[in-house]
């Protein structure tokens, strides 16, 4: 599914191609037609990305997080959520006030000899 007009469309683009066809995995299509409208989380397309901001800023750090905070500032003013929000807010509610499981887990869980 595509977003934000051209660059969105150039950008999923990308996606489906290094976290697919590039490591010879499903792109996004042949993962729903796998799952046979079972509703299932999509299967595979397990690819990490990781870049050293050092490499990229010449060392100015500080700037380069600053105008990072600044978009996600505006991004979030604006209603929208930002990926990992909800699990940090979650976190910080289960940090706070525990979480329920049921007692069969409970159970299972001492039942480990660990």
């Amino acid at each position: 599914m595509t977003f934000g007009g051209h660059k969105g469309s150039a950008l999923s683009t990308m996606v489906e191609l290094l976290a697919g066809a590039l490591i010879n995995d499903f792109t996004s299509q042949e993962s729903m037609d796998f799952d046979d409208k079972t509703g299932s989380s999509p299967m595979g397309g397990e690819l990490i990305i990781a870049f050293d901001p050092a490499k990229f800023m010449g060392g100015d750090l500080e700037s380069g997080r600053d105008k990072a905070e600044r978009l996600f500032r505006a991004i979030t003013y604006q209603g929208a959520r930002l990926p990992s929000m909800r699990r940090f807010t979650n976190r910080k509610l289960a940090i706070a006030n525990g979480i329920t499981i049921s007692k069969q887990l409970y159970d299972d869980i001492l039942a480990l000899d660990v």
